[in-house]
């Protein structure tokens, strides 16, 4: 094999392999009801299927250079692809609504072609004049040539699509759509895998584990003589992603780490939470303020602290979420029983009553996944659900301090 041959097959090897890596990103971002597919009506086809029916179509066409510049109006690659679409459309089903994207990791040029392309539902008509006018002068050059020159690689994907009827390329073009992105294929992967929640420090070996999970599946269908087609349940159960998230996620949260920044945290001269909810409920039933400031603090550094583990993908809102829930739940138990035989009328014993259920909550244990939160964690996120208010200590907390 020559140089320039071996080159070629090594293009052409990565582009396959840049194809499979799309398709990855494509499977981690289905949702229920969708089926992803693999070299079927295009590159790559999303479906989604509602009562039986491909009710939506979309059908990505993959490009990738390893010298990825810029797309042009001359470019073979676009082209072809939508010579390539407008043959492909009688065979789709007439019922579905269509999306036809080219997926690139070329930056896309500011020429007139490329730059209408953009806005393609706006510029139809100049779309069609263009495609009329440059094969006008692509034949005219073509005919000026003499016998032995090399044909423009273009001429005869423009000629087919010039002669192309107006309300076919008119149905094409109010469906095309470019997705240009000349980032790093794995490291969207990744990202995409940090939205679910996915640890930061997990995440390479968590990508690992779901390509070689889509590999190993693919080449089992191959293998059978089987297309690759992938439901949206085929990916998560049969090819293990959700055992790869939960795996992933398995690295216990170092909530131990709120208690340096607890005592790491330096203190305003002036501080106060005068006018929070949680700050009258805990005035009300004779909490000093020493201990309310101690409260807020815990308060404000536990949703601090939340956060962070959000923004690393080691706690998902969805789990912060839970955790409050069962915060509540342990609450309600708690001040029903205390409150059960309160005399309203004797508010001594009421206030009595009211400050059992708050220092009992407060020394209350919260759990994740078994791990106990330290305690001034635990504090502060039952005060957040008393400012929000979300719970009290009062029997009549609802009516008093809701509003």
């Amino acid at each position: 094999m020559i140089h320039s041959e071996k080159v070629a097959a090594d293009k052409k090897s990565l582009g396959f392999e840049f194809q499979d890596f799309v398709y990855i990103e494509k499977l981690i971002e289905l949702t229920q009801g969708q089926t992803l597919c693999l070299e079927l009506y295009d590159d790559i086809h999303v479906e989604t299927i509602a009562d039986g029916c491909v009710k939506e179509l979309l059908l990505i066409q993959v490009k990738h250079s390893i010298d990825s510049g810029n797309i042009t109006d001359r470019d073979i690659d676009l082209w072809k692809t939508i010579d390539n679409w407008l043959k492909l459309i009688p065979e789709l089903p007439v019922d579905s609504t269509l999306r036809f994207q080219l997926y690139t990791n070329k930056t896309l040029n500011n020429q007139i072609f490329v730059s209408m392309l953009k806005a393609p539902r706006q510029n139809i008509l100049a779309i069609l004049d263009y495609i009329r006018e440059i094969d006008s002068k692509i034949f005219e050059a073509e005919s000026k040539k003499e016998p032995k020159d090399s044909v423009n690689p273009i001429a005869k994907y423009v000629k087919a699509i010039a002669e192309t009827s107006d309300e076919e390329l008119k149905f094409l073009f109010d469906r095309f759509e470019f997705h240009s992105d000349n980032s790093s294929i794995t490291a969207r992967i990744s990202a995409a895998l940090l939205q679910l929640a996915i640890p930061a420090a997990c995440l390479d070996e968590a990508r690992k584990h779901v390509i070689g999970a889509f590999k190993e599946s693919k080449f089992s269908k191959i293998i059978k003589g089987e297309k690759v087609v992938i439901t949206f349940d085929d990916f998560r159960v049969d090819m293990g992603f959700d055992r790869i998230i939960r795996s992933a996620r398995a690295d216990p949260i170092e909530f131990d780490r709120f208690v340096d920044l607890y005592y790491n945290y330096q203190r305003p001269d002036k501080l106060s939470f005068t006018h929070s909810k949680f700050y009258e409920q805990l005035q009300d039933i004779g909490i000093d303020n020493d201990e309310i400031v101690d409260r807020g603090i815990e308060m404000i550094l536990a949703e601090q602290f939340m956060s962070s583990l959000q923004e690393a993908g080691s706690f998902s809102v969805s789990e912060n979420l839970r955790l409050e829930n069962k915060a509540v739940t342990d609450w309600q138990l708690l001040h029903r029983q205390l409150h059960r035989r309160t005399n309203q009328d004797d508010e001594n014993e009421h206030l009595r009553v009211s400050l059992d259920c708050y220092d009992k909550t407060m020394i209350s244990p919260l759990k994740v996944s078994d791990v106990e939160l330290p305690k001034n964690l635990s504090c502060g996120t039952y005060i957040k659900l008393s400012n929000l208010p979300r719970i009290g200590w009062r029997r009549d907390w609802k009516g008093k301090f809701e509003e």
